[in-house]
């Protein structure tokens, strides 16, 4: 990412970096802000994402392969604002600054349409 306006310069594998999550372990001191692609869709085209909490009480997002990126955003601030008050996970058709590059954006022509399904669920 660039570090002026925080926009994607490219893409790398996870395997092996602190945002593999693919294996379920805690985020800890994790700290994220970006978007993710190469998602995992199982037989019926459907991607999650559960998070839980030490007791085991959580939330889950699923959505359809017509999301092909996933935004996750950890919510750390600096002192002395609130830290973490939040996680957004945020399914999306194309990356961001997808309007600049070009990548994955879905273009409708006159009276076209485009549908995408995501569900939140807890657990």
């Amino acid at each position: 990412m660039t570090p002026d306006r925080v926009l994607p310069v490219g893409t790398r594998p996870v395997a092996g970096h602190e945002f593999g999550f693919r294996v379920r372990r805690a985020l800890g001191a994790t700290e994220i802000d970006h978007a993710f692609t190469d998602i995992d869709f199982d037989d019926d085209g459907r991607a999650q994402l559960i998070a839980r909490d030490p007791s085991g009480t959580g939330v889950g997002m699923a959505w359809d392969r017509s999301c092909k990126w996933l935004q996750i955003h950890t919510a750390d601030k600096p002192a002395p604002l609130p830290n973490r008050v939040g996680l957004a996970v945020e399914p999306m058709t194309c990356p961001p600054d997808a309007f600049n590059s070009g990548q994955d954006v879905v273009q409708l022509g006159s009276g076209a349409t485009h549908q995408t399904q995501w569900t939140i669920f807890a657990v």
